[in-house]
């Protein structure tokens, strides 16, 4: 008796199901998709400065143009009150603090442009790497004032590198 009951529920569910599907219409959307749809409202700069630190560690997240740029705007703020005010191993310390959110907030903007990750991070180590391979000879060379072919190319890198990121700091979002 128990499974005569359960089959016969089973149909009367086909029933039901086989009854609204055939009534029911399917409404679709037809309007185009425009830019103003798929870009996502410009944020505050205080909201800015909360994503900047609650991403410390985030680099598999997107960042809109805005945070991208009120995330830098403070970084530079920052960077620039404690070297001038402060200075010395203070400013250095503030400093290696706010890399890894700005390095993290960088990775989540190129992926939000759409363009490769690798076109940052590989820059990035060589740009760090070479001063610290180079190693005492380096800050030497710094400290007398001389300049040579390879620090003149390891500037010339540094530049076209930042004015890369801040032209991808520039593009609009891909979703």
């Amino acid at each position: 008796m128990p499974t005569a009951k359960k089959q016969q529920s089973k149909k009367t569910t086909v029933k039901k199901t086989t009854r609204r599907t055939t009534t029911h219409r399917v409404v679709r959307d037809t309007a185009p998709a425009t830019t103003a749809s798929i870009s996502r409202p410009m944020i505050d700069p205080v909201m800015a400065v909360k994503r900047f630190w609650t991403g410390f560690f985030d680099f598999m997240g997107r960042s809109t143009r805005s945070e991208f740029w009120f995330g830098l705007l403070f970084v530079v703020i920052v960077n620039w009150l404690f070297g001038h005010f402060v200075g010395g191993i203070v400013a250095t310390i503030v400093n290696a603090i706010l890399f890894i959110p700005m390095m993290a907030l960088t990775v989540r903007r190129f992926r939000d442009a759409g363009i490769s990750v690798w076109w940052y991070l590989i820059p990035v180590l060589l740009i760090y790497l070479i001063p610290l391979i180079r190693g005492a000879a380096w800050y030497r060379l710094l400290a007398l004032e001389y300049v040579s072919s390879g620090m003149l190319m390891y500037t010339a890198f540094f530049l076209v590198f930042a004015i890369f990121v801040l032209v991808v700091g520039c593009i609009p979002s891909r979703r």
